[in-house]
C-alpha cells in the first residue's frame, strides 16, 4: 500500500464525563431490545430530537445505524437521520444547529472546514476519533497490474493509458471517479502530472461498485477512485497505484483552496474523526457524551456495512452487531 503522511484531527480528542444532567432521567434497565446490565444507571436523553448526518457511503450508514439503535434503546433518545447529506454540506448544517453530529469525517478533504468552523468560528466541535484510519487512492484489480506492470505507478499513465479507454473518453484512458460530492482531487492530479486520463464520474458508491463488478466478471481493465475501509475490499483483489508522496504543498491547497490547480500528489491517510454542532452539549449532554465515546474498528464497521449491502435494513444490521458486542458499546453509555 502507498505510504502517506497522516492527517490527524487538529485539536486534541476530549472525552467529556457528565456527573449529572438536570434535563435527563435515570434508567435502571434498558428498553426492550437492549442488553445492558439491570443495575447500570444510564443517563437518558432529553426531549429534543438528535439529528445525525449520514454521508453517501455505506460505512457512514453503518455508523449512524448503530448509534441510532443504541441511543434509542439504551438512552430513550429520539434520533433522526439526515440521509444522505453531502460531505461539504454537513459542516454548515452543524454550525446552524440543523444537524447535531456527523460520525465520520475524512480530514484530508476537510482541512478548510476544520479551520473555518471548528478553529475560527467555534460553531462546530471536534468530537474525537472514530477509531478507524481511512485511505483514499487510485485502485485497480490485481490482474490489470499483473498483465501491465507499468501501471503500478503513476508514471505508467503519462503516455499511454488506452487500455482504460471507453467510448466516453476517446483516446484517453478513463479514470472512474465516484460521487462528485466526495473529497476529490483527481482532476487536479491528472492535470498537474500530465496523465493520459480523463475523469468520468460514476455518481455514487453503488455505481462504482457495479462498474467494478462488471469489469472483474469480464476481466477488463478499470482504474478508479476508491478507499479503505470498505467491505468490497475483501471481495475484490484490488491494487493501489503508487502516486507521488503527499506533501506540504498539497496540504496547503487542501486547506486554503481545494479547487485550485497544482494538487499533484497522493491523498493523505485519514485518521477519521467525529464532529458535533457546538450547540449539542447544551441541548443534550447525554447524547453528547455517548457520541463522544462512540469508537469502533474497521472490522466492526465492515461487518455492519456488509450486512446492509447484502439486503438487511440498516437498523437490523446494527442490531445484529449490538447483540454480539455488548463488551464494546457498554463503554459508550453515559452514566447518570
Amino acid at each position: 500500500m502507498t505510504r502517506h503522511r497522516t492527517w490527524i484531527t487538529i485539536a486534541g480528542v476530549s472525552l467529556f464525563v457528565l456527573l449529572a444532567a438536570a434535563c435527563s432521567d435515570v434508567a435502571e434497565e434498558p428498553e426492550a431490545g437492549g442488553t445492558a446490565p439491570a443495575d447500570t444507571a444510564v443517563a437518558q436523553c432529553g426531549d429534543d430530537t438528535i439529528v445525525l448526518a449520514v454521508n453517501p457511503w455505506i460505512g457512514a450508514k453503518a455508523n449512524a445505524a448503530v448509534a441510532k439503535v443504541l441511543m434509542e434503546q439504551q438512552m430513550g433518545c429520539t434520533v433522526e437521520l439526515e440521509d444522505p447529506i453531502a460531505e461539504k454540506a454537513q459542516f454548515p448544517a452543524m454550525a446552524d444547529g440543523d444537524v447535531d453530529a456527523t460520525l465520520e469525517v475524512w480530514p484530508s478533504g476537510h482541512a478548510d472546514d476544520y479551520a473555518q468552523f471548528i478553529e475560527e468560528a467555534g460553531t462546530v466541535v471536534d468530537g474525537g476519533l472514530l477509531g478507524i484510519t481511512g485511505n483514499i487512492g487510485w485502485f485497480m484489480p490485481s490482474y490489470v497490474v499483473d498483465e501491465n506492470p507499468q501501471y503500478a505507478t503513476v508514471q505508467g499513465f503519462k503516455e499511454n493509458a488506452d487500455i482504460f479507454a471507453t467510448a466516453d473518453t476517446g483516446d484517453k484512458g478513463r479514470f472512474l471517479g465516484a460521487d462528485t460530492t466526495y473529497s476529490i482531487f483527481d482532476e487536479q492530479i491528472i492535470a498537474a502530472l500530465g496523465l493520459d486520463l480523463e475523469v468520468i464520474y460514476s455518481g455514487s458508491e453503488d455505481a462504482s461498485l457495479s462498474a467494478l463488478d462488471t469489469a472483474v466478471q469480464n476481466e477488463e481493465p478499470i482504474l478508479m477512485y476508491w478507499w479503505t475501509p470498505q467491505w468490497a475490499n475483501a471481495k475484490y483483489d484490488l491494487v493501489e497505484v503508487e502516486l507521488p508522496e503527499f506533501t506540504d504543498e498539497c496540504a496547503d491547497i487542501a486547506l486554503n483552496d481545494p479547487e485550485a490547480v497544482g494538487y499533484n500528489c497522493d491523498y493523505a491517510d485519514d485518521v477519521l474523526y467525529k464532529a458535533f454542532s457546538a450547540q449539542l452539549e447544551g441541548k443534550d449532554p447525554a447524547a453528547f457524551e455517548f457520541l463522544s465515546n462512540f469508537e469502533w474498528t474497521e472490522e466492526d464497521q465492515n461487518s455492519v456495512a456488509l450486512e446492509i449491502q447484502e439486503g438487511a435494513e440498516p437498523e437490523e444490521a446494527a442490531q445484529s452487531w449490538i447483540d454480539a458486542h455488548q463488551d464494546v458499546w457498554q463503554a459508550w453509555l453515559p452514566q447518570a
